[in-house]
């Protein structure tokens, strides 16, 4: 199962100030923040936490009944760059199992969380914008090209905005990021559904010898959201469903 959660700085007031609220840091990511200077820098940090640690949370409550403290569950970066959870209490076995991405734009977060083992997530949010002339043809790959300058111009924004978001989504659940050429993952998504979230077909260049599951996208607000899964111990056979975590903070809802 794959779950989800965006966030805000507005959902807590210290972090629009790029300030820690109370009880989220443990003592290492406290040293850690400590040493980020710029402000902005510090917020996306500060951010990305406070969502990844509720979304483990919630998952945490659903599956024990308890909720634990958001210091308790420590968010370290592995040598790649990806986000690993780690827990400082009793949910050590849980929290073990589990697998995020982190993504950051405009003052939001959006994190993705899958309990399938040998899966690694990938997830990314954009801001639909104009992009400029040469970007398509720079990064996207011949058949991209060709979707983006078959749409209606009104659509090419977010259209493009879906297809980019999608290759890093993609390129982050294979644990690259955008060390890649871009051109190395082709992304084709689907019109958008009547539940929100429509499929992303992915498609991997041969050299780079890996298996992105089908991913998916969907449109909030102002922003495109999109997930993929990449295969790192066991084929996967069909997607798998996706659950939504409420932006409250309540639980999550499969």
């Amino acid at each position: 199962m794959l779950y989800w959660l965006t966030q805000t700085l507005a959902d807590h007031p210290a972090l629009a100030r790029a300030e820690a609220p109370e009880g989220l840091l443990s003592g290492a990511e406290e040293a850690q923040f400590g040493a980020l200077i710029r402000e902005k820098r510090r917020r996306d940090w500060l951010l990305g936490r406070w969502t990844a640690k509720h979304l483990a949370a919630h998952y945490i409550e659903l599956v024990t009944g308890r909720r634990p403290a958001l210091r308790d569950i420590v968010i370290l970066t592995d040598p790649d760059g990806a986000p690993r959870l780690q827990s400082q209490n009793g949910d050590a076995s849980i929290i073990d199992r589990l697998a995020i991405s982190i993504s950051h734009s405009r003052d939001h977060a959006f994190c993705v969380l899958t309990d399938i083992p040998g899966y690694a997530p990938g997830a990314d949010i954009e801001y639909v914008e104009p992009r400029a002339p040469g970007f398509v043809t720079d990064f996207f790959t011949d058949v991209e090209i060709a979707c983006v300058h078959h749409a209606p111009p009104s659509a090419q924004p977010l259209l493009t905005t879906v297809i980019w978001s999608a290759k890093e989504a993609a390129l982050k659940s294979l644990r690259c990021g955008l060390t890649v050429d871009t051109r190395r993952i082709v992304c084709l998504p689907d019109e958008p559904t009547a539940d929100g979230w429509a499929p992303v077909i992915v498609r991997c260049h041969p050299e780079l010898n890996a298996y992105v599951h089908r991913g998916w996208w969907r449109q909030m607000g102002g922003f495109v959201l999109t997930l993929a899964t990449a295969d790192i111990g066991r084929p996967m056979k069909t997607a798998v469903p996706i659950a939504e975590a409420r932006r409250n903070g309540d639980g999550v809802s499969p």
